[in-house]
């Protein structure tokens, strides 16, 4: 019994067991007195849309209700209409489940459960009344009526009954990021960075940042003020810039130590200011500290004449990254504070570049394609099999089949998950025969099913809190309240229910056994397609678009980069390289961004650059590998740099700066530990497989 008390769920979780309980039977009670149909689905929607945050159950509420009511309105119109030709009507309903599912992978934040539950609602009303469709509406009424009733106790309960905001919760996550970010600069500072310290910190920040998504998404539905709500998107937007920010300041940092370690010693008084700068920020971000910061770092900064020395701009870039990385964080704490105070003033940024923009979400729309496409053929295929073996409650099968492949469409690997669908749902039969055969027939009121029903629903339910054991015990509370088919009066039949319930299973298993045929690729895979859509993007900024198509390409870049870090840590490959393609492209930006304000020689050559770079990721693009980066390339960018120099009154230029630490950000990010362009490159990198790991 060592340690199993520090297992027990906490207090919290028990209340939210016992309060979502309640709200189930309160939802049966109130449908066996309306005398619906089907009033066990009330009770099953209270744990499908409760949640321990008042948000997350309003949010799943809504959509819920809206999804229903689209499926519902969509089987009372289709049914009718095609139920002379089944295969017809199979056909429709498939496609109807998979474009929905397909525009549902669309949207990233609880809005998206609508359109996927109106997408698989069809099938569920549909199937059943095939063979009398005259009661479609009859059906699709009263589960509208059942799921309403259940959406309506959840919330009224959930919002009387200890009620949580998730808030808190996205500031705690915050926190953890914070402290994760601070400790990861600070490292970076002291150039003491451990590579395995460094790649779990990193993996820790990715995680928490892809965890904020969803929490702010739901912060309007729990009645957050809209300048919180703001803030908390602008305190995303500016952590998705952290990782890159500060890798591009420990190779200038680098470079500098290897090229010029005179001018690199001369930079530690200002590395110890910083670093006790990062540690005061905990408590508060006054401006006033930040600005007395980078009145230190400009003082050190070289005039423009000065940056025709390699050195010289190698310092300079030293201090351009680290000015970056200041104004970053700044940005990100007083963000923090804002939130943490509910501050409704405006607030105003000092990092301030050009590529800030609205986070556009980057989708693998050929993978997306090709998961609601073997969704709509496995509903297909499954509807076949039912019709060609006429069995009565073989719609059962095919309704589970198409809810499991489209809740796990999105994942890299779903069949795992359809697997403990299955298992869950298999093992709720046998629950639920338990109950119907053995518990319900001793029952003669409605307190004495409560009391039957208590202790498992509280116990299964207050494990649905925890994120390990959530699926399987919410499948096991809906499943089994479902397959015991509550009503008004006691009416079992042994074969008439393995009959029907273990239709289930079988579809599940289908399901499982369709996936794994049809989708045996994993996180590698994607892993893979993920790499080539950023070498793609590097080619796209070679060729002509607008300044605004460049900043959406940015930041959709830094969306991927978010979605692909944790698939390269899972697979034990090299995030590293990801984060150099990443400034790759950024630094490419700031070039197409500012070489407009150059003459026309310097354009040219420049021009050259990026266009070298395009040829060099569509050359790893057909060669499938990662190639090191040619010679002829690293010399363009030095008669780059040269004529951004001998131009006249290139030195008064105000571009002339950004230009030349994007071309040193460039050669750092493609070339790490080539101090000097000129030097031998022969060397300096091997070819890389697809994945990044070494061929």
């Amino acid at each position: 019994m060592n340690g199993f008390f520090s297992s027990v769920p906490p207090a919290r979780d028990w209340f939210y067991g016992v309060r979502t309980f309640g709200a189930s039977m309160l939802a049966l009670y109130i449908a066996l007195i309306m005398q619906l149909p089907r009033p066990y689905w009330a009770m099953a929607t209270v744990y499908i849309v409760s949640s321990p945050f008042v948000g997350p159950t309003s949010s799943k509420a809504l959509y819920r209700a809206l999804g229903t009511l689209l499926g519902a309105s969509a089987a009372v119109f289709l049914v009718p209409l095609l139920v002379q030709t089944p295969y017809l009507l199979a056909l429709v309903i498939a496609l109807w489940t998979g474009v929905l599912l397909f525009l549902s992978m669309h949207l990233r934040t609880a809005n998206s459960y609508a359109l996927m539950l109106a997408g698989y609602t069809l099938p569920m009303i549909a199937f059943p009344v095939v063979d009398n469709p005259q009661a479609v509406f009859e059906v699709a009424v009263s589960r509208t009526e059942e799921i309403l009733l259940g959406i309506v106790c959840a919330a009224v309960v959930g919002a009387m009954f200890w009620p949580r905001r998730l808030a808190p919760v996205l500031m705690d996550a915050a926190g953890r990021w914070f402290a994760d970010a601070a400790l990861y600069s600070d490292r970076f500072l002291a150039r003491e960075a451990k590579p395995e310290e460094i790649a779990a910190l990193a993996a820790s920040m990715v995680t928490t940042f892809n965890s904020l998504e969803p929490m702010i998404g739901q912060l309007p539905h729990e009645g957050a003020r809209p300048q919180t709500v703001r803030n908390a998107k602008e305190l995303r937007g500016r952590m998705i810039h952290l990782l890159p920010v500060v890798a591009a300041l420990d190779d200038a940092w680098t470079a500098l130590e290897a090229r010029a370690p005179e001018r690199m010693a001369e930079l530690a008084p200002l590395i110890g200011e910083v670093r006790a700068w990062l540690e005061g920020t905990r408590a508060g971000a006054a401006l006033e500290s930040w600005e007395a910061l980078h009145e230190s770092l400009d003082r050190m900064r070289p005039a423009q004449e000065q940056l025709d020395d390699p050195c010289q701009l190698l310092f300079s870039n030293a201090l351009y990254r680290l000015g970056e990385w200041i104004d970053l964080w700044q940005d990100c704490r007083s963000l923090q504070h804002a939130i943490l105070t509910e501050s409704q003033a405006p607030w105003r940024a000092v990092y301030r570049h050009w590529r800030l923009g609205r986070l556009t979400p980057f989708f693998d729309r050929g993978l997306m394609f090709y998961s609601a496409a073997s969704a709509i053929i496995a509903i297909c295929v499954a509807s076949l099999l039912w019709i060609q073996l006429g069995w009565t409650d073989g719609g059962s099968a095919v309704i589970l089949a198409a809810v499991a492949c489209s809740f796990f469409a999105a994942m890299d690997d779903p069949a795992p998950q359809i697997y403990r669908f299955f298992f869950w749902t298999a093992l709720s039969v046998l629950f639920a025969s338990l109950y119907l055969f053995l518990v319900l027939p001793n029952l003669h009121d409605f307190p004495m099913l409560v009391l039957a029903f208590a202790v498992p629903f509280i116990c299964i339910g207050t494990l649905t809190v925890q994120p390990r054991f959530y699926l399987g015990t919410l499948l096991t509370i809906v499943n089994t309240a479902s397959f015991i088919s509550i009503q008004g009066a006691y009416d079992a039949d042994f074969m008439v229910f393995i009959n029907s319930n273990l239709a289930g299973p079988v579809g599940l298993l289908f399901a499982f056994i369709w996936t794994l045929a049809v989708r045996p690729f994993g996180v590698e895979f994607a892993a893979r397609r993920l790499t080539r859509f950023s070498w793609q993007d590097i080619v796209a900024l070679s060729r002509p678009a607008t300044l605004a198509e460049h900043r959406r390409m940015g930041v959709r870049m830094l969306d991927r980069l978010m979605q692909q870090l944790p698939r390269l840590a899972i697979t034990k490959q090299d995030t590293g390289i990801a984060l150099r393609e990443l400034r790759v492209a950024l630094n490419l930006l700031d070039l197409l961004a500012y070489l407009p304000r150059m003459p026309e020689q310097p354009q040219r050559v420049l021009r050259q650059v990026v266009g070298e770079v395009g040829s060099h990721f569509q050359a790893c693009l057909d060669a499938r590998a990662r190639l090191p980066a040619p010679p002829a390339l690293l010399n363009s960018m030095e008669r780059a740099r040269q004529a951004l120099g001998v131009e006249p009154g290139a030195a008064q230029n105000d571009a002339r700066p950004h230009l030349l630490h994007a071309l040193s950000g460039l050669r750092l990010a493609l070339l790490p530990g080539v101090e000097a362009v000129m030097e031998a490159v022969e060397d300096v990198r091997g070819a890389y497989g697809l994945g990044g790991a070494p061929l």
